[in-house]
C-alpha cells in the first residue's frame, strides 16, 4: 500500500515544520500507509490511496466550515470521505488506486489550537492530518466510545511520526 498526497497551499507550512514541506508530508504519508495497512479496510487488488491535501487561510476556512457545517468560524481542519455509507468506509472493489477524499487544513488555527493544548506546531499539525485521514475511513467521535477509539488511533499515529519508541499502534 502506497500513498499519494496530492497537496496544495503547501506554502502557508513553510519553515512551520522543522523541515521542508516536502520532506515533512513524505513522513506524514508514511504514517498514513502504516495506519491504512494496520486498518485492513482497503478491497483486495487495492495498491495505492490517494488523498487530496490543502493548506487554507483562516477566511477561506471559515467560509467552508459555513457551507459544509453551518459554522461560521474557521476550524483547523475538514475532512471530506468520498467512501462513506452510513459512517461505515465502503470503498468500492477493484480499483488498483483508491482515492480517499480530502483533508483542507488552515495553518493559522493549528497554531492557535497548539498553544492552546501546549504543543508545537508541528505536533497539532501532525495531530490534525492523523485526525483527517481517520475521518476518511470511517472514524468519527460522534459519541465516546467511538471517540476513544479515534483519540487513540490518532495519538498512534503522531507517535509513530515522532518516531517514539513503543508508540501505540492503534490497536486496542
Amino acid at each position: 500500500m502506497t500513498v499519494d498526497l496530492m497537496t496544495s497551499g503547501t506554502e502557508l507550512i513553510e519553515g512551520k515544520t522543522g523541515r521542508e514541506p516536502e520532506e515533512f508530508l513524505k513522513r506524514m504519508g508514511m504514517v498514513f500507509e502504516e495506519a491504512l495497512l494496520s486498518e485492513k479496510l482497503f478491497p483486495s487488488g487495492s495498491q495505492r490511496a490517494e488523498i487530496s491535501v490543502s493548506f487554507i487561510g483562516s477566511g477561506e476556512m471559515r467560509q467552508l466550515n459555513m457551507q459544509h457545517r453551518m459554522i461560521d468560524m474557521p476550524t483547523d481542519i475538514l475532512s471530506f470521505p468520498l467512501w462513506e455509507e452510513d459512517s461505515v468506509f465502503a470503498p468500492p472493489p477493484g480499483w488498483e488506486s483508491l482515492p480517499l477524499g480530502d483533508i483542507v487544513i488552515c495553518p493559522e488555527k493549528v497554531l492557535e489550537n497548539a498553544g492552546e493544548n501546549g504543543k508545537s506546531f508541528v505536533e497539532e499539525l501532525v495531530l490534525v492530518m492523523s485526525h483527517g485521514l481517520l475521518h476518511l475511513i470511517g472514524y468519527d467521535h460522534c459519541d465516546s466510545d467511538s471517540e476513544r477509539r479515534m483519540w487513540i488511533r490518532q495519538e498512534g499515529m503522531t507517535a509513530r511520526f515522532f518516531g517514539e519508541e513503543g508508540a501505540e499502534n492503534g490497536t486496542e
